[in-house]
């Protein structure tokens, strides 16, 4: 465990309502408005950004939206209905998460060390029953996949969510991978992932990208160059393809914060899945700079030749 984990963790106060409520609201300030105000008609309530920021509240910390509207006096100095919120979530747009999820994991690069990434996909379940022909029992709850891209930090003990997509449970997760890298440049760190990915053009896109990968091959043999290539490269680095479970730390994380489910329903259900990864950003982001901040104590402490700063605790 990285030196002053617990410490950090406590001091980011992942479950205060006002620490992520601001952690949101500063994120969301980044970006442009997810969407536009209109110039006709009564003005709004609250601003666009304000509803975003809740929204990532309420899904960070498993919120209903009638707790919701209880803490809204608090933290935004006025009331909001329960079914404000609910109609801000639909409203959401889903690249406008990408964006935000893109813009932590930047924020996270700029700050630690990412020494290896790890391609993988989970279940996540809705309220959502849908209907089956031709089987015993015809009424199946609806479950989503949530394919991401996950990075690895050795020192600080960090998983950072870089992208993300949330799919039917029916579509293949080698048909995400390249949807996953396109916004990324690696700079030779290892990119782990079974053999859900295995294909030759999934193994030359990432190296074109700059990443190393090392993709775990499919018992039927291929021929060709690239599938020679491949199955060298996965020999070489099978040592290190088994930190490859250090990305279940994430979906552990979903699993017992939300039970690897969501309760929305219809247009928001993919919106919900996505401030998961969010959330789990956020407090990524709030640990690693409570962490950053105990470092650069510790140096000043150590290495300071001022005789004021040796009699008492000088935080920066």
């Amino acid at each position: 465990m990285a030196r002053g984990y617990w410490l950090a963790y406590h001091e980011a106060r992942p479950e205060d309502v006002r620490k992520v409520f601001g952690l949101a609201s500063v994120l969301v300030k980044r970006v442009p408005r997810p969407w536009q105000l209109s110039k006709r008609g009564r003005p709004p309530k609250f601003d666009p950004r304000e509803h975003a920021a809740v929204c990532i509240t309420a899904v960070a910390l498993d919120l209903t939206y009638r707790e919701v509207e209880g803490l809204a006096p608090g933290l935004l100095g006025r009331s909001m209905d329960h079914s404000t919120v609910g109609w801000a979530l639909q409203r959401l747009p889903e690249g406008y998460i990408h964006l935000l999820i893109r813009l932590l994991a930047k924020r996270l690069r700029g700050l630690v060390v990412f020494n290896l990434y790890v391609a993988d996909s989970t279940g996540v379940s809705t309220p959502v029953f849908v209907r089956r022909r031709w089987v015993v029992r015809p009424m199946k709850r609806q479950v989503l996949k949530l394919h991401a891209l996950i990075g690895y930090s050795e020192q600080h003990r960090v998983l950072a969510v870089f992208s993300a997509r949330v799919t039917s449970e029916s579509v293949h997760d080698a048909t995400q991978f390249k949807l996953l890298l396109e916004e990324w440049v690696g700079k030779g760190e290892p990119l782990l992932a079974d053999r859900a990915y295995d294909a030759a053009s999934n193994f030359q896109f990432a190296q074109e990208k700059g990443f190393r990968p090392i993709i775990h091959p499919r018992s039927f043999e291929l021929h060709g160059f690239a599938r020679r290539e491949m199955e060298m490269e996965f020999e070489l680095g099978k040592d290190l393809y088994r930190m490859r479970s250090v990305a279940e730390g994430f979906f552990g994380g979903l699993a017992n914060r939300y039970l690897s489910r969501t309760r929305c329903r219809l247009l928001s259900t993919a919106v919900s899945t996505l401030l998961m990864v969010v959330a789990h950003d956020l407090r990524a982001l709030a640990r690693v700079q409570a962490m950053n901040g105990q470092e650069i104590f510790i140096l000043l402490w150590i290495y300071s030749t001022n005789p004021v700063l040796q009699g008492f605790v000088y935080r920066v």
